[in-house]
């Protein structure tokens, strides 16, 4: 049936592969900077009145769990690059290799007009 399925196009899941690992590999130095501008007790470098206190009682976990995630984060973010650029290159390789086949195919039945 004409125009049902689907069409891939393998340069751009190389292209889109390229883009999350360059993502990935941003966020990921993102959360070193982050880390390090959060290292230390946040109270030392604003002072020590009632609102830092209640400040960082808030905002401590959550800095905490922000810095944990983000190089995780990262990562994967990476690794779904990775796979996106393997899924094109399974692709090429699998185009090419029908092609291979169908030409081999033609090349044995010279009856058949091209």
């Amino acid at each position: 049936m004409s125009g049902s399925g689907y069409d891939v196009d393998p340069a751009v899941l190389k292209t889109q592969g390229g883009a999350f690992r360059e993502i990935g590999s941003d966020l990921g130095e993102a959360a070193r900077k982050l880390k390090a501008a959060c290292g230390g007790d946040p109270g030392e470098a604003w002072g020590k009145d009632d609102f830092v206190g209640t400040f960082n009682d808030f905002y401590g976990p959550v800095a905490e769990g922000i810095c944990d995630s983000m190089p995780h984060l990262g990562h994967e973010i990476s690794r779904i690059g990775s796979k996106l650029e393997s899924m094109a290159a399974h692709y090429d390789a699998t185009e090419q290799e029908q092609r291979d086949h169908l030409a081999r195919y033609a090349a044995s039945r010279p009856d058949i007009a091209h």
